[in-house]
């Protein structure tokens, strides 16, 4: 995997990405006869024999799960900061919220004596204040206290799979987990295409990305699908660093919302330019496959495109066990 992706690299023309994975040690619902250090310890070792650099783990430290913590960091993966609890910046007071970004540090810096390192922070949601000035006090904090902001810019929910593999495994639904398969691929394609429309839009070019992705129950069986998509569509991995370094991720949107965003979209609406056509999520499908015997999946009631392609990240801690 790791030829061919520079083999893809020299042949043609290539964009680039980082992957970071967000809500470690776990989030979501566990397979049958899964453990959260088994998800772990597959994802990490899918990553290393693909040869990808440095991939981030981000952690909330209320989850406890120190071993699976040290499973990502013993593969050679850093982890960074998510906050202590996951809270939401619209949800919660200012010093509440840095309170919980400073709590989430002991266990970093036990697993990660190099605090440079560790020093990126990932807003839990990607809500950065429903108020400008609630956001530039967050960013004041986080620059005092030498943070740098790890920015999202291709996201598609992956988590929302994890409790419908689980329930698909439970009731041995191979149509079910087939469905599941196909509908997280065409749903990333579908956001990265979006996402790849939005960087040309603002900056006529393809930025370095930076792809968010989940330590979940189906993500064992999906990363190695979606690092053949990603070399289909010609990327290149790079870590999260070199992707922070472009010149896009200077721009501040500073378009508070109760929504959250990734970056792509908030410069989007902060430019007051159009969000461009794309699928919804399959949401409606998602809740109903495998909550019945049949093994019938349900039609999808939200499959027009989106003409105003609202964004949301909405998954709480309250779906994790």
């Amino acid at each position: 995997m790791g030829s061919a992706f520079l083999l893809a690299a020299v042949m043609l023309p290539a964009q680039e990405v980082a992957l970071t994975f967000d809500d470690l040690p776990y989030t979501g619902a566990l397979p049958r006869n899964t453990t959260h250090i088994d998800i772990i310890k597959n994802i990490a070792k899918t990553l290393q024999d693909a040869k990808v650099p440095r991939v981030y783990g981000f952690i909330n430290g209320s989850k406890g799960d120190v071993e699976s913590l040290k499973a990502w960091t013993a593969a050679g993966f850093p982890l960074a900061n998510h906050g202590y609890s996951h809270l939401n910046l619209a949800e919660t007071s200012l010093s509440r919220y840095t309170r919980d970004i400073t709590a989430n540090e002991p266990v970093l810096r036990s697993l990660m004596p190099d605090e440079s390192q560790w020093h990126w922070f990932r807003y839990p949601y990607l809500e950065e204040g429903e108020t400008l000035r609630k956001k530039n006090a967050v960013t004041a904090f986080l620059s005092e206290n030498h943070y740098r902001v790890a920015e999202v810019t291709l996201d598609f929910e992956d988590f929302l799979w994890n409790a419908p593999y689980a329930r698909c495994v439970a009731r041995n639904n191979t149509k079910g987990i087939e469905w599941l398969k196909a509908s997280y691929l065409s749903t990333a394609a579908d956001r990265i295409e979006l996402g790849q429309k939005m960087s040309q839009a603002l900056y006529g070019r393809d930025i370095k990305y930076i792809m968010l992705l989940h330590v979940g129950g189906f993500e064992p069986i999906m990363v190695p699908e979606l690092l053949k998509l990603l070399e289909q569509k010609h990327f290149k991995l790079i870590t999260l660093e070199d992707a922070a370094s472009d010149a896009a991720y200077k721009d501040d949107p500073e378009w508070p919302t109760r929504q959250g965003g990734d970056f792509l979209t908030l410069m989007t609406h902060h430019r007051k330019l159009q969000i461009p056509a794309h699928a919804r999520y399959p949401k409606a499908q998602l809740s109903e496959v495998c909550t019945t015997r049949s093994g019938e999946i349900p039609p999808d009631p939200d499959a027009k495109p989106s003409p105003r392609g609202k964004h949301r990240r909405r998954h709480r801690l309250a779906q994790t066990p």
